[in-house]
Formats: structure tokens, sequence, C-alpha cells
């Protein structure tokens, strides 16, 4: 037991260093999800964002993360920074899941060295290190998910609907739990399998039906779920739809072929470990859809892991040096890629931006703001109104013209954009440089109803230009 405690704090310590060694977090994406739990914290639970004047969630609210943001509360309690909470709960997820992991293989091969699971997996990948850095809300599915593997047994039968149930409210993953039950009980086919499967099955089909989102769950998972898997011609591409890159590929797989190999080779003398041919089968159809989705090619590596890992055959001591070799190619390889995605995410401009927007624009305002940016804004500035965020396919939901409407301003391609604010009734108009530099040279020299009254290195502030009866207070608003 206390080997099995120093490696998880060996893991929780790596996983601080790349968390903690630079300023900021590594994805935006989470301040969306703290700004969920600040609305929970303030108002309760709610049908409906305050925020997004085109997305679908602003008449149907499905929270697919509603455990997770739960979790998040007692974060936001904390007499500390608020960068510094939210790296915080990343790191405790991290451990969380980490334990489980290691827990379930070790449940299944007593021999593993916990050192190697835990290097393994924090460094086996920088691909898959850097987006469990990013805090998202598989950390809390996963941890769920394992816990339901290692004790699937029908004397754990109440436990096995229960975290079933909560899988469903923590994240929208859960149809990997059902496909995996689907191949234990087509390789173990009997009475006692079929009834655990059926409970989990059940623990599932309640958590979609008792949601708290209820009724717009439906919809909302069919959007998440379905649509996203085929997403509508036009409508741009989040991270989640994109292929991954040739770096990606090498990155994400090229220390697990050794051990494939190896796994494989001994398949000659050995028989596979039965429940591990469960991940194998996974991780393959993973793969196989991986080449359109970066969520499902992250996945497959966690199911190569765990089937590599119930089929490790070699001495402890090899295990180690195995571990140790990962870690000083590994590490340094790792520390860099984290810096470079710290510094991709660096949000000091928007802080800049988000504060003069405090002080100049009135309150419960209308701003005129790319869909990438709402995550942060939305964080720091919640009394203020904006297009949409997060992924575009809720404001695509919500009004399909509305959305290809902004979606040709920001391009800055369609002749006339420049007046496309002024139709839609925004005032404030935000332009993100670094996505949308082309846009904002072009509103800024042939707008002749918006003004640029700030900018940064990342960030133009245009606001409409209004005729002489103004108000003292629209006036009062400094021209750069």
């Amino acid at each position: 037991m206390p080997t099995f405690r120093y490696a998880i704090l060996l893991g929780i310590t790596l996983y601080g260093i790349l968390l903690f060694a630079f300023a900021g977090v590594p994805d935006a994406d989470i301040f969306y999800h703290f700004a969920i739990a600040k609305l929970y914290l303030k108002e309760g639970f709610v049908s409906r964002l305050p925020w997004p004047e085109i997305g679908i969630q602003s008449k149907e609210f499905t929270d697919y993360h509603f455990l997770f943001h739960l979790t998040q509360i007692p974060f936001l309690l904390l007499p500390i920074e608020e960068t510094i909470a939210i790296k915080l709960f990343i790191l405790v997820s991290i451990g969380n899941l980490l334990c489980q992991i290691t827990k379930f293989l070790k449940s299944e091969s007593p021999n593993l060295s916990p050192y190697l699971i835990v290097i393994f997996f924090i460094l086996g990948s920088v691909l898959f290190t850097g987006r469990m850095l990013f805090g998202r809300g598989n950390l809390l599915f996963f941890t769920l998910y394992f816990i339901i593997l290692r004790i699937w047994n029908v004397k754990y039968i109440k436990w096995i609907f229960f975290l079933s149930f909560l899988s469903v409210w923590s994240y929208s993953g859960f149809p990997f739990l059902f496909f995996t039950g689907l191949f234990i009980i087509s390789l173990e086919n009997n009475k006692e399998q079929r009834k655990i499967f059926l409970t989990s099955v059940l623990g599932m089909v309640s958590g979609l039906v008792i949601h708290p989102s209820f009724p717009f769950q439906f919809k909302g998972y069919f959007i998440e779920l379905v649509v996203q898997s085929f997403p509508p011609p036009g409508v741009e591409a989040i991270a989640e739809w994109l292929p991954p890159t040739r770096e990606i590929l090498i990155l994400g797989f090229l220390p697990m072929l050794p051990l494939l190999l190896l796994v494989f080779r001994e398949k000659i003398n050995n028989a596979f470990q039965p429940k591990s041919l469960v991940f194998l089968f996974i991780g393959i159809l993973s793969l196989i859809f991986a080449g359109s989705s970066m969520r499902v090619f992250e996945m497959s590596w966690l199911m190569f892991f765990i089937f590599v890992f119930l089929n490790i055959r070699i001495s402890n001591k090899f295990q180690i040096l195995i571990g140790l070799a990962l870690f000083v190619i590994q590490f340094p390889i790792a520390y860099e890629k984290m810096g470079q995605q710290f510094r991709s995410s660096e949000t000091k401009y928007g802080y800049i931006v988000t504060e003069w927007i405090r002080f100049n624009i009135p309150k419960g305002e209308k701003i005129f703001l790319s869909w990438a940016d709402y995550p942060y804004f939305t964080f720091r500035i919640p009394e203020y109104r904006f297009l949409f965020g997060l992924n575009p396919l809720y404001a695509w939901s919500y009004n399909q013209d509305q959305y290809f409407t902004q979606k040709a301003f920001f391009e800055g391609d369609v002749q006339g954009f420049q007046h496309i604010p002024k139709v839609m009734n925004y005032n404030t108009v935000v332009i993100n440089k670094h996505y949308y530099s082309f846009s904002s040279s072009e509103f800024k020299k042939l707008s002749t109803d918006y003004r640029l009254v700030f900018e940064n290195e990342k960030y133009d502030i245009f606001v409409k230009i209004i005729p002489t009866n103004t108000s003292k207070k629209d006036s009062t608003i400094p021209i750069k």
C-alpha cells in the first residue's frame, strides 16, 4: 500500500509541475465551466443561460457536465486567486482519475508496478496528458468509469446502477460505458454478466431521463452526440472535430508502440488477459473513427493503454527501468509542449479588455464577440451578453441564418460585412486579432457606424457612433 500511495503522490507531483510551472490555464474552455459553477452558486440550478444571444442554451440549457460543475463549486469558495483555484480543481480531478485507473489495473494485474502505470499514464502520450490538463469533463466521467469496471460484480449491483446514473450527469461520453459493457457480455455471455450490464444500462437511462436539465436534455444530447458526429456543412469546426495532425499522431502513440509490440510478441506463448480484449476492440474502433474527431482519438490512446498494461508480463525491476527511461525522454518534451499550450492560451490581454468593458460599457449590454472568446468573457464579466459560445452548433441549432450572418462578419469576405453588427443591433464589437486579423483591419477601414475606442496586441474594441443627441454616458467613452 505505501508503494501505491507514493506512486500516486509522484503522479500528482508531475501533474502539479506541468500545471503550476506556467501562468494561466492551458485551455480557455475551463473558464466556461467555472462560469456555470459560479452561476449555480449564485442562482441555483438554471434552465437557461443568461449570456448567449443566439445560442440554444439561452432558451434550452442542457448541462452535459452537471455533476462536473457541482464539484467545482467548493473550489470557488477557497480564499485564493481564481486561476489558482481552477488549477487546484484540475489537479485534484486528475489525481482522482489517476488513482482509480491505477487501482483498476492493480486489481486485474497485481504484479504491475504502480510507478510504471503512473509514469506511462502521464508521459506515454503528450497529447493525452495535455488534454487531461485542460480540465475537461472526461476527468470525472473516466473516474466513475474505472470505479464501475473495478466493481463489475453482482454483489455491487446497486453501486453499479448508481455510478452509471451519475456518469450521464458528469459528461456526454457515457456511450463509452455502454459499449464497454456490451463488449464484456459478448466475450463472457452469462446470466451474471447480463444482469450487471442491464443494471448499468438502466442506470444510464435513468440518469438521462431524471436529469437536472429536464425536459431539454433529449434535444441537447441529440445535438451533442448525433449532430456533432455529423456536423452540418459550413459550420465552423471546433477542436473536437478536427482530425489529428501528423505531430499529434507521433506524440500520441510513439511511446506506446514498443509496449504494444512486446504484448503481441508475448501472445505467441501466452493468451491475452480476457478483459483486455474489450479495451483492444474499443481502442481499434476509436482509432478508425479518429480521423474526424480529436476527442475519439484521445480516448483510443486510453483504451490501448489499458489493454497494454493488462497484458504486461515483465519483471518489476524492468518495469521500473522502463518508467525511468520514459521519464528522462518524455518529461522535457511534455514540459516544452505544455509551455507552448499555456502561452497560446494567455489571458492577460483578455483580462485588460474585460476590465475596460467593465468600466466603460453599461452592464447588460450586448457584446458582438466571437465564440472562441466566449468562455473567458463569461467567466470574467458575466454581467454582459454575447453572441454565443463554446460550440458553433449551439448557435446553428438556435438560428441558422443568424449563425451564418455573424460568421460572415468574422470571416470578412462578404461585401458589406461591416454593416452586420448594426443590422444585428449591437453597440459594442470586440474582435480577436489573433483569429480574425483581416476582419478587424477591414472593419476599421470600412465601417462608418463604429469607431475604434480601445486596442491592445490581441483585441480591438469598437463602439457604435451615436448621433449628436447621445447621452453624456455614451459620449464619455474615450476615443483611441
